[in-house]
């Protein structure tokens, strides 16, 4: 519960680990929206005590600051809390472990500027540790973990280390947990034409797809073998996520499914298709996997061995994008409305 005790000054009323432990006991409400006035929420995090999320903008909470917002809010208290101190920072991607949170980030005020043939700080891989007195700095020398030109749009991590998916930066970049690569950031897809979208990692093995050549790769980042491809002739696989059995994916109208052990030759799965909009969000959890479409306003419930139709668990939302589940619920991120809303999924 060090988490719970770092921020306990900032969440009055909290009481510690009674109140987590009370999830299975809490009144059951399918649809809840759990916290509003954001300023455009995007990525979405979870961990057994918290839910943590990015916001795009700034809003009147952090006064006249120029950039978003790092925040999180523990489960059932409606205090949200802001992990970092008003800046010009803007932080995209999300992901939590045991004991520390990452995100990356981009100088707002520049988020215009060209990267070519420039050495630049603009875009950021940061770290910060869960009790870590809040709100903290956005970025010091202790949190950064990479700092160049193309930010991160995706987030996943393995054991030792973080896997940051950037597209225009034609990379998969990462850095060991510990920042102790001493600015020596391996990368995967080096081809100059490569737009890598999603990544998703368990262990020292890495997957991450590239739209600009219909391909997902594998790296096992624990020896110096170059990456292989896993798939190809695919059209635009996007964020991508994993379990211990399968790997799944967004495409321009749905989600695929993939064996981690599969056969030579076995092709993918359609677990959903014919979206009218392009899907933003994927998590999965359970027998599940969960998915978001922005401009439909749409959440879908997926059976992972697809033995049932796709359901959409809601609908008029105000553009949900980022997405997390757990045995808490479902947690999603409205865009547009400003809002993080929670699927009680039992």
């Amino acid at each position: 519960m060090t988490l719970a005790l770092g921020i306990a000054a900032l969440a009055p009323g909290l009481q510690g680990c009674a109140q987590i432990a009370g999830l299975d006991d809490r009144e059951v409400t399918p649809l809840i929206p759990i916290a509003e006035g954001q300023a455009g929420p995007r990525a979405i995090a979870l961990d057994e005590e918290a839910i943590y999320w990015a916001n795009e903008r700034s809003d009147g909470a952090q006064g006249s600051a120029k950039g978003g917002a790092l925040r999180m809010q523990i489960k059932d208290d409606r205090a949200v809390i802001d992990l970092l101190e008003p800046s010009v920072e803007s932080p995209e991607a999300i992901a939590v472990d045991a004991t520390h949170i990452y995100w990356s980030s981009t100088d707002s005020t520049r988020a215009e500027e060209s990267c070519q043939g420039k050495d630049t700080d603009r875009d950021k891989l940061l770290r910060m540790p869960k009790d870590a007195k809040l709100p903290a700095p956005p970025v010091t020398d202790e949190t950064t973990l990479w700092v160049g030109c193309g930010r991160i749009s995706a987030i996943a991590l393995g054991d030792d280390r973080v896997y940051g998916a950037r597209p225009k930066g034609h990379r998969i970049t990462w850095s060991r947990k510990d920042d102790t690569d001493n600015d020596n950031y391996p990368t995967g897809v080096t081809s100059p034409t490569g737009a890598p979208a999603g990544v998703a990692a368990d262990g020292d093995i890495v997957y991450f797809t590239d739209q600009s050549t219909g391909e997902i790769f594998v790296d096992d980042t624990g020896n110096e073998e170059k990456e292989t491809v896993l798939l190809d002739e695919l059209t635009m696989p996007g964020l991508i996520v994993v379990d211990e059995a399968n790997l799944y994916w967004l495409t321009q109208d749905g989600v695929l499914r993939y064996p981690r052990s599969a056969s030579t030759g076995e092709a993918p799965v359609t677990l959903l298709d014919g979206l009218s909009s392009v899907p933003t969000g994927i998590a999965a959890h359970g027998d599940y996997v969960y998915v978001t479409v922005r401009d439909a306003g749409s959440v879908y419930r997926i059976r992972k061995d697809g033995s049932v139709e796709p359901e959409e668990i809601a609908s008029a939302q105000g553009g949900p994008t980022g997405i997390a589940a757990d045995r808490s619920g479902v947690y999603w991120t409205n865009s547009d409305s400003g809002q993080i809303v929670r699927f009680n999924d039992e």
